[in-house]
């Protein structure tokens, strides 16, 4: 039986990424996780139970971000041994570690920090900003070497797909991520929302757009609950915004259970929020760009919105509560983690078979 390890660049938050990879680690049935750094406080609890092996220090594991210079040596430096293959979740550091075996690069994205400069560096220092620009063409480099090196590549999606192609000139092939029901039970946040609610799911990234999917609900006549770390500082109940900031897996599902709408208006390589909801009756409201194109189907599961405008998106959101509940959990269920696994099982038996 082929041993497994899995690898991911670093456990510290809630995001699409890290879930793929705790689902990766139930459907596989592999109790190990190679990383960066581990922050089990604000990951999903499913990694508790796994043997997480961190290369940073614990201490110095929720400063990981503002490490950036030193990242592509530490990520070099970072080995993972003691299996036949390893499935490597990335979003541009896991692929850098040092594999003593065949190795599956999972991509989510191309370092965004390296090929999508107006996502990542609006949130850097003007210091940072000059410094990461005077260094891109080197990271690249190395970047790209690093990548070259996988023994296969697989794409979250097909907008994904195009970006490695871009990025690095390799082929790969998509694999949707795996979407299984966030939780078993739905338990009511620590706070009442309104009987009639939106809801969007992102962290403080500016390419996720809250902003417009805040403006477009008001438009819509729906309050909207925002979850997702930073998200209180939106908090306007007055003003129908309810900033719940991260909430637990439960809470989460009774958010989606419970929401009108779920709204989609950032760049999304996939949308992996969106069929979540789906799983649960709710359908979405997006832009219709990225990987939003894939997850979502207008009129089955939701539906799109004209322009990335707020005028546009209020009309989608309109127009998706009218969509039929139990199709827009069968478009979810298409996408859940046997289908997901099967398909990944057959690309690294076949990766092991060249290597």
């Amino acid at each position: 039986m082929t041993r497994l390890v899995l690898a991911h660049d670093y456990l510290v938050q809630v995001g699409g990424a890290e879930r793929v990879v705790a689902e990766w680690a139930a459907g596989f049935g592999v109790g190990r996780v190679v990383t960066l750094a581990y922050r089990a406080e604000s990951t999903f609890d499913a990694f508790a139970a796994l043997d997480v092996q961190a290369t940073i220090p614990a201490s110095m594991s929720g400063q990981v971000e503002r490490m950036l210079p030193a990242l592509p040596a530490i990520a070099a430096r970072t080995r993972v041994s003691g299996a036949d293959v390893a499935l490597v979740s990335s979003s541009g550091w896991a692929h850098r570690f040092h594999f003593d075996m065949p190795h599956v690069v999972y991509v989510h994205s191309p370092a965004r920090w390296l090929y999508a400069a107006d996502d990542y560096r609006l949130r850097l220092s003007a210091v940072r900003r000059a410094g990461l620009t005077v260094s891109t063409p080197i990271l690249r480099r190395g970047d790209a070497e690093a990548m070259a090196g996988a023994t296969a590549i697989v794409a979250n999606s097909a907008v994904t797909q195009a970006r490695i192609r871009v990025a690095y000139g390799l082929d790969s092939t998509v694999v949707h991520p795996p979407v299984e029901p966030v939780a078993p039970d739905a338990i009511p946040p620590g706070r009442e929302l309104p009987t009639a609610f939106a809801v969007v799911v992102a962290r403080d990234r500016g390419y996720k757009n809250v902003s417009l999917a805040i403006e477009a609900a008001r438009a819509a006549g729906l309050a909207i609950a925002v979850v997702g770390a930073g998200s209180e500082a939106l908090d306007d109940p007055g003003g129908g915004v309810h900033g719940l900031g991260r909430v637990s897996d439960a809470e989460l599902c009774w958010v989606y259970r419970n929401a009108a709408v779920v709204v989609g208006a950032g760049r999304e390589d996939f949308g992996l929020t969106v069929l979540e909801a789906a799983l649960e009756g709710t359908p979405a409201a997006t832009v219709a760009a990225g990987g939003y194109l894939e997850t979502v189907r207008s009129g089955v599961s939701g539906a799109f919105a004209a322009s990335a405008t707020v005028g546009d998106l209020a009309e989608a959101i309109r127009v998706a509560q009218g969509v039929d509940p139990e199709g827009v959990r069968e478009w979810g269920r298409a996408f859940r983690r046997d289908a997901h696994v099967a398909r990944l099982a057959s690309l690294i038996d076949e990766a092991v078979e060249r290597a």
